[in-house]
């Protein structure tokens, strides 16, 4: 008799035990442990996982308000979801049932690497966006779209001015100003009326890599042909993609200096040449809270570069330092009778009222 017919003879001579037979093939003999038997422990029931949905919303950067009804060109919307499978290939009416988006149903909970694309009646591709979402329950994602081929992020820009006599919060009118100059990454300005920008208005920056960036204001006054700067600012921006974000700068009042230098060796006026000076180094300490401007290194300038203007000045009074190097040695400088000038509010200064500072052979 094998040991599974012995194992099942005596479980049943042993009325009452409600013994369980198990084979246990090449480990013990087939041996039951207890007295004759053991109970097989219960295997837990799969759950079933719970499954999500995610809510695409698009828009277009840039184009009216952004909507469907803004790109006539796009005629549908090809969503591209990594390793899933979706209804119709992944395209999907740019507007569905009055919305621009569209739901997908039954995503177990993950991370999920996504593609966007507009096409055009011809099945081109015309606005793009990338991104990733994160499903843990029924998640909306709102995407914008930039221009296939063109950087994937942008930013909306809005200003303030500080407060003056006229106001804590001044309109452009209270501000003088006019337009206002914006930059990002020291590249080419755009003009836009001021008002455009002011408080809860914002434009729509150039369309920018994600990442940190740059941006310059400069407040304009025009009037009767001639420009007048009035306000600047300095500021960081990051951007990100498929989502633009706002930010809002206060720009500040600000006057200017002209300047030019004399290279005195001794009483002798020399020229660059004479005095083998290959550049010129301008800085600034402002009095009231003895910070260098353009910091330790100061502003490189041409030898033969004079008169400069620094138009982006706080009102207050500065100490205004300048040295002339040979290569990286400083062989002419006035800091030991550097002059301090005035700079005021909305007073910019042109060539012709250039200070000139008398920088000395060493």
């Amino acid at each position: 008799m094998n040991a599974r017919l012995l194992t099942a003879f005596l479980c049943i001579a042993m009325a009452g035990s409600g013994c369980i037979i198990v084979d246990e093939e090449g480990g013990g003999g087939g041996r039951p442990s207890g007295p004759c038997c053991t109970s097989e422990p219960t295997q837990p029931t799969p759950q079933p996982q719970t499954k999500s949905d995610i809510t695409f919303l698009w828009t277009f950067a840039n184009v009216g308000a952004g909507r469907c009804e803004d790109v006539p060109d796009v005629k549908s919307i090809r969503i591209t979801i990594p390793g899933e499978k979706l209804h119709n290939g992944g395209i999907y009416p740019c507007k569905t049932e009055g919305t621009d988006g569209i739901v997908l149903h039954d995503f177990v909970a993950g991370s999920y690497a996504y593609t966007l694309e507009a096409l055009s009646y011809g099945d081109k591709v015309l606005y793009e966006a990338s991104g990733k979402v994160q499903v843990n329950g029924n998640v909306r994602e709102t995407v914008n779209l930039t221009p296939r081929g063109s950087p994937s992020s942008f930013a909306y820009l809005s200003w303030t001015f500080e407060e003056n006599t006229s106001s804590n919060n001044p309109d452009c009118n209270q501000a003088g100003d006019t337009h206002v100059d914006v930059r990002i990454d020291g590249g080419p300005w755009t003009r836009y009326v001021c008002e455009k920008g002011l408080g809860n208005n914002q434009v729509s920056s150039i369309y920018l890599q994600p990442g940190d960036h740059i941006v310059e204001f400069v407040g304009v006054r025009v009037a009767s042909g001639a420009e007048s700067i009035y306000y600047y600012r300095k500021g960081a921006l990051k951007t990100q993609a498929g989502s633009p974000i706002v930010s809002s700068y206060k720009l500040l009042a600000v006057g200017g200096m002209s300047l030019r230098w004399e290279l005195l060796d001794g009483t002798a006026a020399k020229t660059c040449a004479q005095s083998g000076v290959t550049s010129m180094r301008i800085n600034m300490q402002n009095l009231a809270t003895k910070e260098l401007v353009y910091g330790n290194d100061g502003d490189a300038q041409r030898c033969d570069g004079a008169p400069i203007l620094y138009p982006f000045l706080r009102p207050g009074d500065y100490r205004v330092y300048v040295r002339g190097l040979n290569g990286t040695q400083v062989t002419y400088t006035n800091e030991s009778d550097a002059p301090v000038l005035t700079v005021k509010a909305f007073v910019q200064k042109k060539d012709t009222d250039a200070v000139t500072l008398e920088a000395r052979r060493k």
